[in-house]
């Protein structure tokens, strides 16, 4: 895990400081050298659990110069190794549409083999609620994962072929059990070939008709690979967009017009004033 996270320190794009803070401190956490600073401690909300992450870490590096209680230093213990362990890597690995399938299945399988029964339940309950790239409609996307064998992708072609469920939930039952032996192509059905012509524009994705060993030499499949690489998720982004939005406009107007030309007004704003200091706002009004 030490090696893996360094890697992600080394070649990753982090869209916001406290994603790479919480690899930082879990790389610290984990022996594999100290931070040369720390960041103030950040907002702290009850919907954002990445500041709780980042907490929890920061006491568990700095315990011993803190007074608490045998009690509370074992919770603090349990909640930083699964961060470190476990949260840290799949968290930054979110953003990812195409390792979303098989991220999903690792989380449950990591999160049992690694930490205590307690937290090991509590996590997968949670997850539960969030497997949406294992639908029918979105596991397609996993045809895009390297680190996916051409043996899997071959087998996840051939349960395209299958007849769709009648349901179609948009993620697996959480009161079904999850079987985590069960192959990525078992989730996989007619409508999974859909995600793929929508990244075609419509087009049939002939790449399926080859060997997936040929895949990445095929312009059909490079083509649709690039799109599902640049697919922007659901996930912290959109969160906190709703949430700003919601604030920002609070009861000020229930008129859709108006909201969005607020809307395009603040975003105009952010563009002309991108750093928000006095500097920069001394320059804009001068």
């Amino acid at each position: 895990m030490l090696g893996h996270l360094k890697r992600l320190l080394d070649c990753w794009n982090h869209p916001r400081e406290d994603y790479k803070e919480i690899i930082l401190l879990s790389v610290a956490y984990l022996g594999g050298g100290v931070p040369t600073s720390f960041r103030a401690p950040g907002a702290y909300h009850m919907a954002r659990w990445m500041a709780k992450a980042i907490y929890a870490v920061k006491i568990m590096l700095f315990h011993d110069q803190l007074e608490m209680s045998r009690r509370e230093l074992a919770g603090i213990r349990r909640v930083a190794f699964f961060v470190t362990m476990v949260y840290a890597k799949y968290w930054n690995e979110a953003m990812i549409p195409s390792y979303a399938a098989k991220n999903d299945l690792d989380f449950i399988t990591d999160v049992k083999r690694i930490c205590d029964d307690g937290v090991a339940s509590v996590a997968e309950r949670a997850m539960r609620r969030h497997l949406w790239y294992l639908s029918e409609n979105l596991i397609g996307l996993a045809i895009f994962d390297d680190r996916i064998s051409p043996e899997q992708k071959a087998d996840m072609v051939e349960g395209m072929k299958r007849p769709s469920t009648t349901k179609n939930p948009r993620r697996p039952e959480s009161k079904t059990p999850i079987n985590l032996n069960r192959p990525l192509s078992a989730f996989c059905s007619v409508r999974s070939m859909q995600v793929l012509k929508s990244l075609l524009g419509g087009q049939q994705p002939t790449f399926l008709e080859l060997s997936p060993e040929t895949w990445n030499t095929d312009s059909c499949f490079k083509c649709a690979k690039k799109r599902a690489g640049v697919l922007k998720v659901t996930n912290d982004f959109a969160e906190r967009g709703i949430a700003l939005i919601q604030r920002f406009l609070g009861n000020r107007t229930k008129d859709e017009r108006k909201t969005q030309f607020l809307l395009k007004l603040a975003h105009l704003h952010t563009k002309a004033v991108p750093k928000k200091t006095k500097a920069e706002l001394k320059k804009v009004l001068e």
